[in-house]
């Protein structure tokens, strides 16, 4: 199965990690896209390292899922979604031919998470409707989506849990790290990092399930052709 992983930045993929590793280990094909460069992302650095530093992350995370990484090029914190956008992510959903995207919560603190996750609900419909960019050929139906817990407050509500191994949560906190420029900005500015702030959120979820690890997820309910998932793929429910 073709999963393609569409967030705003590099590191935004950091929420469904550990059930990407299940996804990975199941034998699912992993995909990463990113809107943006990720350019305004080092605020204690000069802004011409940014780009360069953001995608060597990237891709460090993507070496361990063997995927492939894409980037659409968009100015951080200026994404739009217009006519640019929608085409350029039904060509990458149709290229990548994927049947299961994660992408960020349709309400958010970052407005390029908000853009990114319309754009993405919008782009699916069209990639499997084959007089929308006709010469790239469509996909045989709208791939299914599940939205990413967004953290407390923007009226997200699970429909799906994956529990994580132990081993899955480590691995999962260390491919966080990777993103280093990324865990020193939350260090300077809150005094933790992403990957703690992700296990204690892991573990919140977990608590739900009677489990020690888990992560959140609600599908799109989109009143639209795309499908109603029973579940998520690869038997995550079991332990492994």
């Amino acid at each position: 199965m073709n999963v393609v992983c569409v967030f705003a930045h590099q590191d935004d993929e950091m929420r469904c990690l550990g059930t990407l590793l299940r996804l990975r280990d199941a034998g699912c094909r992993i995909v990463f896209v990113c809107i943006t460069r990720g350019d305004k992302g080092l605020p204690f650095d000069p802004l011409a390292d940014a780009v360069r530093v953001r995608e060597r992350e990237m891709l460090a995370v993507a070496d361990a899922f063997a995927a492939e990484y894409v980037c659409l090029g968009r100015e951080d914190g200026f994404a739009e979604d217009n006519a640019s956008l929608r085409r350029d992510l039904i060509r990458t959903l149709r290229r990548m031919r994927a049947e299961l995207i994660f992408t960020h919560w349709t309400a958010d603190y970052n407005d390029d998470h908000v853009v990114t996750a319309k754009a993405v609900t919008d782009a699916a419909l069209f990639a499997a409707i084959a007089s929308v960019e006709p010469h790239v050929s469509p996909l045989p139906r709208a791939p299914r989506i599940f939205y990413t817990h967004p953290g407390d407050g923007y009226g997200f509500e699970a429909t799906h849990f994956v529990r994580l191994s132990p081993v899955h949560h480590a691995t999962k906190s260390e491919l966080i790290r990777r993103h280093h420029s990324q865990m020193d900005v939350m260090r300077r500015m809150r005094g933790h990092d992403y990957a703690d702030e992700l296990a204690a959120e892991d573990r919140r979820q977990g608590a739900r399930l009677m489990v020690d690890y888990a992560e959140a997820f609600r599908a799109c309910l989109a009143e639209r052709r795309i499908p109603w998932p029973s579940d998520l793929p690869g038997d995550l429910h079991e332990d492994h």
